[in-house]
């Protein structure tokens, strides 16, 4: 089994899982047998506490202002850098997403632009309090 053959919302979850290991032996998991480890994990958890419209936008890559972070992780899959600013007294997350453009991974959220294996974009997105509160297309 690949992540490409999961089920969409599975793949996903793949993509948020903390390790190599867990990735590993979720790919060896029966259907049924995946929600049990997912929620192990806590994700299913994160998931299931989503409103229904942020839990279907992140399924289509969508992402809006007011989404709770777990719905950006089901969108775009892990940052590709996470830094903390100060912006008016407050600590302010900001998760850089780096997006292929071109290549055979075009439209996909990669880790490290020398994975889209063409050219990339960059997406800046600022958390406050586990909230997007601000998304900037460098690109």
């Amino acid at each position: 089994m690949t992540p490409e053959r999961l089920p969409e919302v599975d793949r996903r979850f793949y993509y948020n899982l903390p390790s190599p290991s867990d990735r590993e032996s979720f790919l060896e998991l029966e259907d049924e047998d995946r929600r049990p480890f997912l929620e192990q994990q806590g994700l299913w958890q994160r998931w299931a506490v989503l409103p229904a419209q942020q839990r279907d936008s992140a399924l289509t890559s969508q992402v809006e202002l007011g989404f709770a972070e777990f719905a950006l992780y089901m969108a775009w899959g892990p940052p590709a850098d996470t830094q903390t600013r100060q912006r008016a007294g407050r600590p302010v997350t900001v998760h850089t997403y780096i997006r292929c453009t071109s290549g055979p991974k075009n439209h996909q959220y990669v880790r490290n632009n020398l994975d889209c294996e063409g050219t990339s974009e960059e997406t800046l997105v600022s958390l406050l309090n586990g909230v997007v509160v601000e998304i900037r297309y460098l690109n």
